[in-house]
């Protein structure tokens, strides 16, 4: 699958994205660590189905959900954390302007921790149907 997807995902990209990640969450910049591990997600999502970019997240959603049918896993785990995960994010752009940075990043914390817990899963999970999906850059340590 990935072979097909090179032009969609760029590994020097991804590779920044996770280290800007890393480091914005050890600085306790939670709503920039947040939002650029949806972005990962993003681009796991994308890279593993071949997408485009122009599909929304809530379509890439519903196409892994589609792949998954189609090779006979009936409980998709990943598809409902994918959902909540994409509304939470949907919550944090409310309240950044709503409430503001500074409020918005004081919640985070846990969010973070687990967006990055749920991005090595969702990597290794997927590597067992693409084992070259780590050869794009993502890294689940």
């Amino acid at each position: 699958m990935i072979a097909n997807s090179l032009h969609v995902v760029d590994r020097s990209v991804i590779e920044q994205n996770e280290q800007v990640a890393r480091k914005a969450y050890e600085q306790g910049d939670y709503v920039l660590c947040f939002l650029l591990v949806h972005s990962l997600v993003e681009s796991l999502l994308r890279a593993f189905l071949t997408k485009t970019g122009k599909e929304s997240f809530n379509v890439l959603i519903l196409a892994y959900d589609a792949f998954l049918k189609a090779q006979g896993q009936t409980a998709s785990t990943f598809v409902r954390e994918l959902t909540d995960f994409n509304r939470r994010r949907n919550r944090v752009i409310h309240e950044l302007w709503k409430r503001g940075y500074a409020a918005t990043n004081q919640k985070l914390e846990a969010a973070c921790s687990r967006a990055f817990m749920m991005l090595g899963l969702f990597i290794e999970w997927l590597e067992t149907f693409d084992p070259e999906i780590t050869e794009m850059g993502f890294d689940y340590e």
